[in-house]
Parts: C-alpha cells; structure tokens; sequence
C-alpha cells in the first residue's frame, strides 16, 4: 500500500483515535459534530455520500483487503488486530469504522417553500429508541421518502446505533430539525402539505380508507405515549392501524413502514382514480 495519509499506532493514547473510543458507551451528539460509522458497508455509503470523512480506522488484519476503498484523502489509521477491541470497547470483527463530519442540519422553513405536489415527508417527534429511528429511516429511503423532520426528544439520526440499523440509509436523507414542530406543521400546511398523525383516538380514519390529494408529511411518535394531544390539534387529519386479536398497537418502526407504504405506494393510486376520503 503506497499512500501518504496513513498512521499505524501502537497507543491507546493517539488524539487520532478519540473518536473511536468505548463506542458502545460514547454518545456522539449533534454538539459533538461527528458520528462514527462501522463496519465496511456502512464505511462505504458514508465515503459515498456528500458527508466529510475525518478518518478511517482500519484493522491491520484487513489492510490488504479493505485500505483501496478508502480515498487517498482521507486519513487511514491502522492499528493492531489486538488493540481494536481495546479501542472500541467492544469485540468488534468487521475490521474497518470511519468517523464523519456532520453537517449543519436545516430548518423547515429553509426548505418549505420546496414543497413539490407528491411528495411525502416523514416527522418524527419523541422516538427515543435509536434502533426505531434508524429503522425508519431506512424504510423511509427506501420508499422514496426524501425530507425527515426530527422533532423535539427524538433519538439522534447519526447515532451508532440508528446508522448501523438504517444500513447507513440515513446518509441519504435530507434531515430537517424542529425545535417548534407545531409552528413548523403550520408553515408546511401554508405551503400546502398536509400533515397526517398516526393515532389511535376515537377522531381517527383507518388507514385502509385513507386517501392522499397531494404533499403530506406522516407524523409519528414516541414508542409508549404516541403524539401528545396538544399536537394532534396541528395536524389536518389522524389515521390508525387497526388490530386484532387483542393486539392493542404495533411497534412504532413497524407502523410507521406500513403507513409510509401506504401513502407512497397505494395512496398514490387512488388518488389519480379520483378516490374521495
């Protein structure tokens, strides 16, 4: 390997490998203004995608195999097959994590004005778990779903373990920040989006009668309380998924993959049938 920008260390000490250090028990917030990501396919979609890469972290096991695919400008620091789980804190066989720049996440209102007439936005306010929201995320991606509003108590969408559950998915979207969701629900519907709640009140539809006329954002909630009925007052309607059984509700992650479905791939159709909720 013939390349200028890579570092073997020997010592835990490095300021190099500060990122990388006890992953399972660090939390890289927003504040910190970096992620880390692991594992090779993650590492890829990361160096793929439009985000700055600090370093890569690289398992002298795997130099051979894995140091090609990381770009000549980025730094590559090799360590010792020994010392990666020292490192991490963690047994951790993939060989390869790279850390990330953040970018400065946008508010609503710098996008509002964007809004186009079939597309979808996903918000999400108050998921707390992290593996949920990379799940999201991911199911998002995969429907076409570009713009996701993160809500005030929602589990950061870069952290380890929402990017590793979202296969790095997440890297993709265009991430919007709200401090005030129910001002930024207002500014959307000025803009002509509709803004759709998932809830089981009484004053919901069933989402299999559920039709679409143009933009709508799927608001989805905390994994326990749902929306907060101060904020469903916001939204132009509420839709359910109804259950049997004497299942009272589905995981958060698994509703909101079947509403997104619904309204990106079937709602789509009736409403160019002319459908009338």
């Amino acid at each position: 390997m013939d390349r200028s920008n890579t570092t073997y260390l020997n010592s835990l000490d490095s300021p190099d490998l500060l990122p990388y250090l006890n992953l399972r028990n660090q939390n890289w917030t927003s504040v910190s203004g970096i992620f880390v990501a692991e594992g090779p396919l993650l590492v890829e979609r990361l160096i793929q995608s439009d985000y700055s890469v600090r370093s890569a972290l690289l398992d002298q096991k795997y130099l051979d195999h894995y140091a090609d695919q990381i770009p000549d400008e980025v730094k590559l620091l090799v360590v010792p097959h020994d010392m990666v789980q020292q490192i991490v804190g963690f047994n951790f066989h993939r060989g390869l994590l790279a850390c990330g720049i953040r970018k400065p996440i946008n508010s609503v209102a710098q996008v509002a004005t964007q809004v186009s007439a079939q597309q979808t936005w996903l918000g999400l306010l108050g998921g707390q778990d992290p593996e949920n929201v990379g799940g999201m995320l991911r199911t998002a991606a995969g429907l076409g779903i570009q713009n996701v509003v993160i809500g005030p108590g929602t589990a950061d969408p870069l952290s380890r373990r929402s990017l590793r559950v979202s296969m790095g998915q997440a890297l993709k979207l265009n991430l919007y920040l709200s401090r005030d969701l129910p001002a930024d629900l207002q500014l959307l519907k000025r803009h002509g989006v509709e803004c759709i709640a998932t809830s089981l009140g009484d004053g919901s539809q069933p989402l299999e009668r559920a039709h679409r006329h143009g933009p709508v954002l799927l608001l989805m909630g905390n994994e326990r309380h749902g929306l907060p009925s101060e904020l469903l007052v916001h939204c132009d309607r509420q839709v359910r998924i109804d259950m049997s059984m004497q299942v009272d509700s589905l995981n958060v992650g698994v509703a909101a993959g079947i509403v997104m479905h619904h309204f990106c791939r079937i709602a789509t159709l009736s409403s160019s049938l002319g459908s009338i909720s």
